[in-house]
């Protein structure tokens, strides 16, 4: 079993729309997406389902740069990146990281 669970910067319960799911139909594993599931803060979850892990892995949050956001991000840990926008010379910024932290033993 995997663990994950939200990362430590987040204080409100998110929901993940098109989350990649494994299921078998006629005795062979298909890959869905349309799941959504919704996590709480500092709660763990456990799953089996690689495609899932892998979703969470590469599943990341764009929003607006803040510098609250970029600090708390630092003091938890996360790995973030922030972009700046080229079309406009970089006066918008946004702040690219990961939500779902996947605990591997």
């Amino acid at each position: 079993m995997t663990e994950y669970r939200l990362n430590k910067a987040e204080r409100t319960p998110i929901a993940i729309n098109n989350v990649a799911r494994t299921v078998t139909r006629n005795g062979k594993s298909i890959v869905t997406y349309g799941n959504t599931i919704r996590l709480v803060p500092r709660e763990v979850y456990e799953t089996d389902d690689v495609a899932m892990i892998d979703f969470f892995k590469s599943y990341k949050r764009k929003a607006r740069y803040n510098r609250e956001l970029e600090e708390a991000l630092k003091l938890n840990s996360v790995p973030y990146e922030v972009k700046v926008c080229r079309s406009c010379g970089g006066i918008r910024k946004e702040i690219s990281y990961n939500v779902v932290e996947v605990i591997e033993e």
